[in-house]
């Protein structure tokens, strides 16, 4: 006897059942509308009174599954008037329904807005989990806007566990100073297709065997190589490789404890604390604090190095560098296969990058320096790209000398440019005419001072590096705006620079490819982790510019990539001693562009650069007649007969515009050698002006229509956004 509870749960369900049927069938039946409305208030469908037997058939037949015919579900109870005397019983002939298909119509539970963006695809509430185990109603990870859940887990990330005295090794003074190390050193042992990762800042040398690391192949060598790790980026994965080929310079340094253990095929590399002071850049931007740690970390192993942790798996915003496929067939083939052999004078290939934003065009930039660089002494990079700069703040374009291969973000490596033009926005909508001469002006000092540089190169330097010296390429990234003005701007640009080579990222195949055009690769296109949005990257890397510690370029060799090697992060902008200096002594002119920049007097000037972020532009001296500091409406210098040295914020103005306070990065030696300042529409992102070392972390100085904190009043509360609405690309 079924109780009371049981049977009216089963009636529940088989009149569901029924009326989905029915619904299926005439879902556009007036009827529809009341069942669906008693449905909505949960009322039982009236029961015959007449006869107490229910016998519930399916409309569809079960001839196609013999099986199922010898299932039948009788419930014989007594004829009585309640509910436990209830009599239900499956027809032979249809003996469906113990557990309704999926492609009925799904329960009031299950049809709970799956649809909507505000709410998870897979819940993990009560009511998910009382579902049955049955396939979901309809595929929704095809949609575009949702991704299939993987089951296989957590991406692994390490499969190399280190073990002290067994695959890890703990230098001695002594032994590292035989290598030509300073300081604690590690050396790790690797067999032979084994990856590490770490996360942190570190130094690494390869001392034996070749590892892979982010797109290009190592070999032995006493040059160290500078790795940046944080968990904000693609963490960089070192491959052990097949030894075919050892160097017996290299080999006779290791110790000999560590010679008698290895095997013939393993791997060893050094690793070395890199003490640079990046991390404290978490203090100044609150978003990315800790990303550098390990904190959040499920899997872990520490290293005996400060600042250095093995990663076993991957967690929630954190993943692996992997090349793709047509990544990689792309920096395998020709030329960059080919520029390693001799072959008398080279011709400089000229690379570009093109596609839509957030497609990884500057990741793929970054991965082919690095695979020039093992070919090339010397790579120039012009960096088109306003909004996502690689070695620069954003706002300029810059044509930059890179020398070694880059392991980590575009903020742990910002760098004084060899040549600069400053936009001042972040994307070239308002200036495209201005924006076009300043790249037509790098190309032209590319071609004329870069591409055959043999004559700046040092020989006596040269001897322990066989890489090519008497030809530089140049790789060009350019912009994500590919469509309207940004179309057109991109097919200018590709006329200015005529590459030998376009790497395009696009799923389609390129069409009318002419024979003597350059060459075309398709790429993948790969997706961002969506944790940090671009707008989050370019305050970091405007806020690591600006605490960074450039080394004096005056004293370096020609063509010398000057590249930070120092963060100070003790003090915040606002309590650092600016540069003070008289307006009429020190500048020439000061010009204002952009948006409204037309519509500034002369006599709220200073109040205009109180707390901008300039410009500064080493141009010639105007001639005897025009002595104005300032003119509104001035066009900004000639790109060419200029150059942006670098960025500078305006701490302070005084009353009467005589004395200015700047903030900068740039060495006094080069700053002397500015005299226009340039006002554009960027601003200073608000992280730079709190302090942090207040515990409230609010801002360090009155600043006005500045706020740190909750706000009180009418209209202070947060806007309240709808996310209830599918947009047209979620349909």
């Amino acid at each position: 006897m079924l109780s009371a509870i049981a049977a009216r749960k089963a009636r529940l369900q088989i009149s569901s059942i029924k009326s989905s049927i029915k619904r299926r069938r005439h879902h556009h039946h007036p009827a529809a509308v009341k069942k669906a409305r008693r449905r909505k208030y949960n009322t039982p469908p009236k029961a015959h009174s007449e006869n107490k037997n229910v016998i519930v058939t399916t409309s569809e037949s079960s001839e196609s599954n013999p099986k199922q015919q010898q299932d039948v579900v009788s419930l014989d109870l007594d004829h009585s008037d309640s509910d436990s005397d209830m009599s239900i019983t499956l027809d032979q002939e249809n003996p469906q329904l113990i557990q309704p298909e999926r492609s009925l119509e799904p329960t009031q539970r299950e049809r709970r807005k799956v649809w909507s963006p505000s709410l998870p695809v897979v819940y993990s509430s009560d009511d998910a989990s009382d579902a049955s185990d049955e396939e979901p109603v309809a595929d929704i990870s095809q949609r575009p806007y949702n991704r299939p859940l993987t089951t296989d887990g957590p991406e692994r990330l390490s499969t190399y566990h280190p073990v002290p005295e067994q695959n890890m090794f703990q230098l001695s003074p002594d032994e590292a100073s035989a290598l030509g190390l300073s300081g604690p050193a590690v050396v790790l042992v690797l067999s032979p297709s084994l990856a590490a990762s770490f996360v942190g800042a570190y130094r690494m040398r390869v001392l034996r065997g070749s590892i892979s690391l982010l797109g290009i192949i190592i070999h032995p060598s006493r040059v160290p190589h500078h790795v940046f790790a944080p968990r904000s980026s693609p963490i960089p994965v070192i491959q052990a490789l097949v030894v075919r080929g050892e160097s017996s310079k290299s080999l006779a340094s290791i110790p000999s404890r560590i010679l008698s253990i290895i095997d013939q095929g393993d791997v060893v590399i050094v690793l070395q604390e890199l003490r640079t002071g990046i991390g404290g850049l978490g203090r100044v931007v609150r978003t990315f604090e800790g990303v550098f740690d390990q904190a959040g970390l499920e899997e872990t192993i520490d290293v005996p190095l400060e600042g250095i942790h093995v990663v076993i798996q991957a967690t929630r915003g954190m993943c692996a560098f992997q090349l793709p496929p047509s990544w990689e067939m792309a920096l395998s083939a020709s030329p960059l296969a080919l520029s390693g052999h001799p072959v008398g004078l080279r011709k400089p290939h000229v690379l570009l990058v093109k596609g839509q934003k957030n497609s990884g065009k500057s990741t793929f930039a970054r991965a082919l320096v690095n695979r020039l660089s093992s070919w090339h002494r010397r790579v120039a990079f012009l960096e088109c790209d306003l909004g996502q700069s690689e070695f620069t703040p954003g706002g300029m374009v810059a044509l930059s000398v890179v020398e070694n291969p880059i392991f980590g973000p575009p903020f742990t490596h910002p760098t004084l440019p060899h040549q600069a033009h400053y936009v001042g926005a972040h994307n070239p909508r308002s200036s495209p005419s201005h924006y076009l001469r300043a790249i037509q002006s790098l190309i032209e000092t590319y071609r004329l001072d870069l591409q055959f540089a043999s004559a700046f190169v040092d020989i006596e330097e040269d001897r322990e590096d066989d890489r090519i010296t008497d030809v530089i390429p140049l790789v060009v990234n350019t912009m994500g705006w590919t469509k309207g003005l940004g179309s057109d701007l991109a097919r200018r640009i590709e006329e200015l620079v005529q590459p030998t080579d376009i790497f395009l990222f696009d799923t389609s195949p390129p069409d009318g490819v002419e024979p003597d055009g350059p060459r075309v690769h398709t790429l993948e296109p790969v997706t961002p982790s969506p944790r940090f949005t671009a707008s989050d990257h370019r305050a970091l890397s405007l806020l690591s510019y600006f605490h960074a510690v450039f080394p004096n370029p005056i004293h370096s060799p020609p063509l010398r990539q000057t590249t930070a090697s120092l963060w100070s992060t003790k003090r915040p902008l606002c309590a650092r001693p600016p540069y003070e200096l008289t307006t009429r002594l020190a500048l020439d002119r000061i010009v204002l562009t952009g948006a409204g920049a037309e519509d500034v007097v002369r006599t709220e000037l200073w109040r205009v650069l109180t707390g901008a972020l300039v410009a500064l532009v080493s141009s010639p001296s105007p001639s005897e007649g025009d002595e104005e500091l300032f003119t509104p409406g001035s066009p900004p210098p000639d790109p060419a007969s200029s150059t942006c040295l670098g960025l500078a914020f305006i701490r302070g103005v005084s009353s009467d515009g005589s004395k200015l306070q700047l903030l900068t990065p740039v060495p006094p030696e080069t700053l002397v050698n500015a005299r226009v300042l340039v006002m554009g529409e960027l601003e200073l992102p608000v992280w730079g002006w709190l302090d942090f070392r207040s515990a409230d972390g609010g801002a360090g100085v009155d600043v006005p229509f500045l706020q740190w904190g909750r706000n009180t009043g009418a209209g202070s509360e947060r806007r309240r956004v709808r996310r209830n609405i599918m947009r047209r690309a979620q349909m």
